[in-house]
């Protein structure tokens, strides 16, 4: 199974000379939790504990993976399976760079922090408590499909997408795994918002553990009838961003570069039980800026429909929001990024 699960990857990021696999486990813990609670959560209490000799014979493979590669720079996007990996680096000399893409530091780059030789983040630079000296801006890298998308190309995505040119788009996405909750609550306001905008038509990116449930939800609802569109995951989503009038969707970082390329207008619910509550920190600039429609994490159907609404009925007010959100994009952040890692690379220091 462990070499089937590799060939797997090998396939998937062809882009890459080689995939390896390394033991990882990742420490549990959850927005708003009480000390107390955590205490007593004895089933996560257990995997924490397990996870934690995952990692310990984790950094073993990992050692010997990075003295057989020979690495002149380890790069961490965070997460869990960085950590291992990050501590045997730097057991071995080998200089790490951190990538922060919410506005608040994940655990795993947390961890790293103390021996990384530069962080690049992808929010303002105050958002972090990194050391300045070696704090590095450079944004969010995204997909190299998501472009300003005109008018012109918008009508284009929506003939790609069988979608007529004078319908109004709603896309509502729930994040890289979906969102059960999302898609609950775009499910009771659609017989209401499509009722009282004949033109709509709703395209749903429900995650594929969620695209069944979601897909019968609509199948109960006459008015969803040919205007309703339910999928579990595309490797097109630029496509129907692009052909989007309207966005719904969550708050998480790399999604709000996306769309802020793109020049998208949006209403984002953010996700407040997410760890460290980093929606609810990488909404603030928009909020401030008044990039977005920001509504609470748990707004009701009928907040939802009013401004859902109320967007739709108004194209200047969406191209608005659009031009904000758009002051915000960087593209190029991944050129940005490639250039530091090479630095980095080349020098062994940073900037």
């Amino acid at each position: 199974m462990k070499g089937e699960k590799l060939e797997g990857l090998q396939e998937k990021y062809q882009a890459f000379d080689e995939v390896c696999l390394v033991a990882s486990g990742k420490y549990r813990r959850y927005h708003g939790q009480s000390f107390l609670a955590h205490l007593i959560d004895v089933k996560t209490l257990l995997l924490n504990i397990r996870d934690f000799f995952r990692v310990s014979r984790g950094i073993f493979s990992a050692k010997r993976q990075l003295k057989r590669i020979k690495p002149d720079v380890v790069f961490s996007k965070g997460s869990y399976a960085a950590v291992p990996v990050g501590i045997a680096a730097h057991r071995l000399g080998i200089p790490i760079i951190t990538h922060d893409s919410d506005a608040v530091p994940g655990l795993a780059n947390r961890i790293l922090a103390r021996w990384a030789v530069v962080h690049a983040v992808g929010q303002p630079v105050e958002n972090y408590d990194y050391p300045k000296g070696k704090l590095v801006f450079t944004g969010i890298p995204v997909d190299e499909h998501i472009k300003p998308v005109s008018e012109a190309q918008q009508r284009t995505f929506k003939r790609e997408l069988a979608l007529p040119e004078d319908s109004l788009v709603l896309l509502v996405a729930g994040g890289g795994l979906g969102s059960g909750y999302m898609n609950d609550l775009i499910s009771k306001t659609a017989p209401e918002l499509l009722k009282q905008q004949p033109r709509l038509r709703i395209i749903i990116i429900a995650g594929q553990q969620h695209q069944a449930e979601a897909s019968e939800a609509y199948q109960r609802m006459p008015e969803a009838e040919g205007r309703v569109s339910v999928l579990g995951f595309t490797p097109d989503f630029y496509k129907y961003s692009g052909a989007a009038d309207l966005i719904l969707c969550r708050a998480g970082a790399s999604t709000l570069a996306e769309f802020a390329l793109q020049r998208k207008p949006i209403v984002v619910v953010p996700a407040a039980h997410l760890t460290g509550g980093h929606q609810l920190a990488n909404v603030k600039q928009l909020q401030e800026l008044v990039a977005a429609e920001v509504l609470d994490s748990q707004v009701t159907p009928e907040e939802l429909l009013k401004v859902l609404n109320q967007l739709l009925q108004n194209k200047r007010g969406r191209e608005a929001l659009g031009d904000k959100l758009g002051t915000l994009a960087q593209p190029q952040a991944a050129e940005k990024l490639a250039q530091l890692i090479l630095h980095v690379a080349e020098s062994g220091v940073g900037t």
